[in-house]
C-alpha cells in the first residue's frame, strides 16, 4: 500500500488535539491511518464508499458520524485491512478505536443525552392490550387495522410508525367494534340460546333440508320458571296447492302449526310464546307434516314440496327482570346515574374517570367539558348512548392513540419524563398495554418513581409481563416470522403450522423461565435443558415425551440454548436447504450486536458446484463463491459462526452428513478463536470477554424500551446498564431494572 505525501498528515494532524486529553493516541493516530488505510480509502480512492479527503477539521469530521461507526465496525471484527494486505496490530486497532470512541462519538458521562423523544402511536398489538385493559374485551383488531412497519427490528418504533387515511378510518372501526362488545346502552336482551340440530333430513349450512315428512329435534335449558319464545328460521318450496306444514311441538305441550310460506332462498323467522313451570331441559322438535311430490305436476315450481330448517333459538324468560348489564359496561358506568345527578353531572363524572385511564393521565378541565357537551347533544332520551359517543371520540383521539410524553422537573439541557409519562414508559415497556390502577395512583401522587424498584417487580409478577415473550423477544429473536416460513414439502413432508407454532412455543417458554426465575441472560445460550411437547420431542428424536403439553426436558449435548432450537435452525435456512451464511448473519445482528455491513450490489445467488456426479458439500460452495474480494471480508465474519451449526438441518434435526459428505463444523472467529460443532462454538460465544450477548440484550431491550433506534450518545446508557447487570451475573431482573433507571429512559431532551 503506497505511502502518502506528508502533506496528506498536516489536516488531520492539526485537527486531532482538538480532542483534550489525548495527545499521545493523537500522535499515534496520523501514521495508523496512513500506513494501513490512505492507500484505498483517501487522495482521490474512495473503496467502499469511504474516503478520508474531506476530513480535514473537527466540523467536518463529526459531520460523518455513519462512515466513522462503520469504519469502527470494520476495525474491530478486522474487515479492514483486506486479508492480502498489511494489517495492524491489536494494539493499533485498540488505539484507532479508542480515538473513534473518545473523539468522533465523544460523550460527557457525567451529563450524558437521554436522546429526542419520538411522538409513538399505538402499535396494532399495544391498541389490542390497551382496549383489553380499558374496556375487557379484545376485538380481532389485526382484522381491522393495517400492518405496522418495523424499524431496528421491532414494530413500536415512533418512526416506522406512521398515521395514515386508512389509518384514521380503520381506528374508528376498532373503536366502533370494541365499545358494541363491551356496552348496552339500551335494555339489556333477554338470553338467547341457539340449539343443535339433530334429526331427519339432510344437513345444509347450520340446519337441515326436509325433502319427506321428518322431524328435527334439539335440547334448550330453561334458566327459571317463566315464559319463554321458541324462533324457528325456515323456509321452503310449495308443493301441489300447498306450502309445507311445519309443526312445532315442545314437551306435552299441543302443537303448534305454521304454513311456512317463506321461499327457500328466503327464510323467515316463526316464533310462539308459552309458559314453563320449571327451570331444567326443554325438548323441542319441529316437524315436516304434509311432503308432497308429482313430477308431472303441470307447474314445474310445485312439484316438490320441501321444508329447509335454517335454525331454532330460545329467549327467555321474557317476564320478571331483565339479565344484569355485563361487567365491562358495569365498570364504565357503575350502577348508572344516581338520584341526585344530572345528566350533565353523570356525563361528566363517567367521562372523567374513563378519560383518565384512556389518556394515562388526568384529563384537562377543557378536554372533559368539550366531551360531556358532545354527549349532551347526542344523547336525545338516552345519556348513555350519548355517552357512548363521547367515549367513541376518547378512543379516536390523539391524546389515546398516541403515547404523549409529557416533561417533568428541567435538569440543564434535559428534563426528567412527568411521573405519568413514566408509568406509559413503563407499562408499555412491561406490558405492552397502559399504565394499571396502582401505577397511575402512585403517579398522581407523585410517588411512583420512589416506588419504582418495588412496581417493576410487581409487574414482572404479572401475567401481562408475557409480552416481553411474545413482543420483545418475539421480535428479537424473530420467531414471530415463522408464520411466514415453508420449507420445501416434498424435503420436509412431516412440517406443519402446528409444528411450526410448537416450535416458536419452545424458545418462548424458555424465555419466560428465564425471567420468571430472574436466571442470567446467558441462559438463553447454554440452558442444557428446553420445554417440549410430544411432537416437537419426536421432531429431535426425543423418546418419552407423551401428550401437548410442553414439559421441561433434559437437553443431550450438543443442543444447548436458542441457538438449538429448531425455530432459530428453521428461520435462518433456506427452504430447500440450511444457509451458514444466515445463520452467522443471524448471531451477529441478535446475538452479538454487531450486524455486518450489508452486502455488494448484484451478488450472484450461490449456485450448486458438482464433483464425480454429486453436489459439493455447502461450506466448499461457499469456499468459492466467497472467493470474490468483494465478498470475501464479510463471509469471513459470518460464516464460521453458521458453520458451526451445520450439523443442524434446515429444520433444526440432527444429521451428521450432507449429499454423502461428513459435515465439516470447524471454524475460526475474526479474533483467532477457533471451534468445532455447535457444542465449542456455544461455549465460545457464552464465555465472550467483552459480553457482547449481554450488551446485545441491553440494546435491544433500550431500543424497545424508548421506541426508538440508538445512538452513539447512547453508549453510555448501555455500558451502565451492562455495568449494573453483571454485578448481579447477569440477570434478567437487574438488566430490566438498569434500563428503566437509566438516563434515557427516566429523562427527556429539551431541545429537538
Amino acid at each position: 500500500m503506497p505511502h502518502l505525501p506528508s502533506i496528506r498528515l498536516m489536516p488531520i494532524t492539526a485537527m486531532l488535539p482538538c480532542a483534550a486529553g489525548f495527545a499521545m493516541a493523537d500522535e499515534r493516530i496520523p501514521p495508523i491511518l496512513e500506513r494501513y488505510c490512505y492507500g484505498c480509502h483517501a487522495d482521490g480512492m474512495k473503496k467502499g464508499g469511504v474516503s478520508f479527503d474531506n476530513h480535514r477539521d473537527m466540523k467536518t469530521l463529526l459531520a460523518d458520524r455513519e462512515m466513522w461507526e462503520r469504519v469502527r465496525k470494520q476495525i474491530d471484527f478486522r474487515l479492514m485491512p483486506p486479508p492480502d494486505e498489511d494489517a495492524p496490530g491489536d494494539t493499533e486497532r485498540r488505539e484507532l478505536m479508542s480515538w473513534i470512541d473518545n473523539t468522533i462519538f465523544s460523550v460527557d458521562p457525567d451529563n450524558p443525552d437521554p436522546g429526542r423523544v419520538t411522538l409513538r402511536r399505538l402499535n396494532r398489538y399495544e391498541y389490542s392490550n390497551t382496549i383489553r385493559d380499558l374496556l375487557g374485551v379484545t376485538p380481532h383488531v389485526d382484522d381491522i387495522l393495517p400492518p405496522d412497519d418495523s424499524g431496528y427490528g421491532f414494530d413500536n418504533i415512533g418512526d416506522a410508525l406512521s398515521l395514515s387515511p386508512i389509518h384514521l378510518e380503520r381506528y374508528f372501526d376498532a373503536a366502533e367494534t370494541a365499545l358494541d362488545q363491551a356496552l348496552v346502552t339500551g335494555p339489556m336482551p333477554r338470553e338467547r340460546q341457539s340449539g343443535r340440530l339433530q334429526g331427519d333430513g339432510q344437513p345444509r349450512d347450520t340446519g337441515r333440508h326436509l325433502t319427506n315428512n321428518g322431524e328435527v329435534t334439539t335440547v334448550f335449558t330453561a334458566a327459571r320458571p317463566g315464559r319463554y319464545r321458541i324462533e324457528i328460521t325456515a323456509g321452503g318450496t310449495p308443493g301441489g296447492d300447498a306450502d309445507p306444514d311445519m309443526e312445532l311441538r315442545i314437551g306435552g305441550q299441543p302443537p303448534h302449526v305454521w304454513k311456512v310460506t317463506a321461499r327457500d332462498g328466503a327464510p323467515k323467522v316463526h316464533a310462539h310464546e308459552w309458559n314453563v313451570d320449571s327451570a331444567g331441559e326443554i325438548g323441542v322438535s319441529a316437524m315436516f307434516t304434509n311432503d308432497f311430490y308429482d313430477e308431472n305436476h303441470p307447474d314445474p315450481a310445485r312439484r316438490d314440496r320441501n321444508l329447509w330448517i335454517v335454525r331454532i333459538d330460545l329467549a327467555g324468560p321474557l317476564d320478571g327482570p331483565p339479565p344484569p348489564k355485563p361487567e365491562t359496561h358495569l365498570r364504565i358506568f357503575g350502577e348508572g346515574k344516581l338520584p341526585e345527578e344530572t345528566d350533565s353531572s353523570y356525563a361528566t363524572r363517567v367521562i372523567a374517570a374513563f378519560a383518565k385511564r384512556a389518556f394515562r393521565r388526568p384529563a384537562a378541565t377543557d378536554e372533559i367539558r368539550r366531551l360531556r357537551d358532545l354527549a349532551l347533544k347526542s344523547s336525545g332520551n338516552n345519556i348513555e348512548r350519548g355517552i357512548r359517543d363521547a367515549l367513541m371520540a376518547v378512543l379516536v383521539s390523539p391524546s389515546f392513540i398516541y403515547r404523549e410524553e409529557a416533561a417533568g422537573d428541567t435538569a440543564g439541557d434535559k428534563s426528567l419524563i412527568s411521573e405519568h409519562a413514566l408509568a406509559s414508559r413503563l407499562s408499555y415497556f412491561l406490558w405492552a398495554s397502559m399504565p394499571d390502577e396502582r401505577l397511575l395512583e402512585l403517579a398522581d401522587a407523585g410517588k411512583l418513581r420512589h416506588n419504582l424498584s418495588s412496581e417493576i417487580t410487581r409487574m414482572l409478577a404479572s401475567e401481562k409481563s408475557s409480552s416481553l415473550v411474545t413482543d420483545f423477544a418475539g421480535q428479537w429473536f424473530q420467531t414471530r416470522d415463522l408464520d411466514i416460513i415453508t420449507p420445501d414439502a416434498k424435503l420436509f413432508p412431516h412440517f406443519d403450522r402446528q409444528l411450526a407454532e410448537d416450535m416458536r412455543a419452545e424458545t418462548g417458554h424458555l424465555v419466560a423461565h428465564v425471567i420468571r426465575e430472574n436466571l442470567p441472560i446467558h441462559t438463553l445460550l447454554d440452558a442444557d435443558y428446553t420445554f417440549l411437547n410430544e411432537r416437537l420431542a419426536r421432531h429431535y428424536g426425543y423418546p418419552d415425551v407423551n401428550g401437548n403439553a410442553f414439559r421441561k426436558v433434559a437437553l443431550q449435548s450438543p443442543r444447548r440454548g436458542i441457538l438449538s432450537h429448531a425455530s432459530i435452525l428453521t428461520l435462518t435456512s433456506h427452504p430447500t436447504r440450511t444457509s451458514p451464511v444466515i445463520r452467522g448473519k443471524y448471531i451477529l445482528d441478535n446475538i452479538l450486536n454487531t450486524p455486518p455491513p450489508p452486502p455488494p450490489q448484484n451478488v450472484p445467488a450461490l449456485e450448486a458446484n458438482r464433483e464425480h456426479g454429486r453436489d459439493l458439500p455447502l461450506r466448499q460452495q461457499l469456499e468459492r463463491h466467497r472467493s470474490d474480494p468483494a465478498c470475501s471480508s464479510c463471509h469471513a465474519l459470518m460464516d464460521p459462526l453458521g458453520f458451526g451449526l451445520e450439523n443442524f438441518d434446515a429444520v433444526g434435526r440432527w444429521r451428521d452428513s450432507e449429499n454423502g459428505h461428513r459435515i465439516d463444523t470447524s471454524g475460526k472467529l475474526a479474533d483467532g478463536r477457533s471451534f468445532t460443532g455447535a457444542d465449542e462454538l456455544f461455549k465460545i460465544l457464552r464465555k465472550d470477554p467483552h459480553d457482547r450477548f449481554l450488551r446485545a440484550a441491553a440494546s435491544k431491550m433500550l431500543t424497545y424500551a424508548l421506541g426508538r433506534g440508538l445512538e452513539y450518545y447512547d453508549r453510555t446508557a448501555i455500558d451502565r446498564i451492562v455495568s449494573t447487570a453483571k454485578k448481579e451475573d447477569g440477570r434478567i431482573h437487574s438488566l430490566i431494572h438498569a434500563v428503566i433507571q437509566s438516563v434515557p429512559f427516566q429523562y427527556r431532551r429539551n431541545t429537538p
